[in-house]
């Protein structure tokens, strides 16, 4: 995306990145070089203002990942009332996370959900297992599937260990 600036913009980042630049000495290279680009105006450059801010993640996305996790907090309290063997050793009946290449935007909000939020904390105790929750694979699809099966997410909670089960393999 390119970015566009006026001159009022580019002289508040200028400010802005002045202070950073006093504060950090140790980056302070880095926001020189970002105040000369700003101040000669060097468009071909902009995106470097802001290369570290990240897309907006729709709406829809997010509410994807909370279903998701919902769906696993589910599962979780199935798994901790029956204590059914072919359930707890079901390859996904721990959440694996979305895949750190391709699903990173899934990823980054599953960890501030987790470690910012501090939100669906009964996945903290499988994040050595999951990799910090990179699945490392593609996981959307499979997820749609099982929200699929699932259905409504507030009835998962009566569901049995049979069901939960039929939902991991749909």
């Amino acid at each position: 995306m390119t970015i566009t600036l006026t001159k009022k913009d580019r002289l508040i980042l200028i400010n802005q990145y002045r202070i950073l630049a006093e504060l950090n000495k140790g980056e302070e290279s880095r926001y020189l070089e970002l105040i000369d680009i700003l101040e000669c105006g060097y468009e071909v450059f902009y995106s470097m203002v802001d290369e570290w801010i990240s897309e907006d993640m729709p709406e829809s996305e997010g509410r994807f990942v909370l279903e998701v996790l919902n769906l696993y907090r589910a599962i979780e309290d199935v798994k901790r009332s029956s204590r059914d063997l072919q359930l707890v050793s079901h390859h996904l009946s721990i959440f694996p996370g979305f895949d750190g290449n391709n699903e990173s935007r899934y990823l980054g909000f599953c960890r501030f959900l987790l470690e910012k939020q501090g939100k669906f904390q009964e996945q903290e105790q499988y994040l050595a297992q999951n990799d910090g929750m990179n699945s490392h694979m593609p996981m959307v699809g499979k997820y749609r599937r099982m929200l699929s099966a699932a259905g409504d997410i507030s009835n998962v909670r009566r569901l049995s260990p049979e069901e939960v089960i039929a939902i991991l393999d749909a």
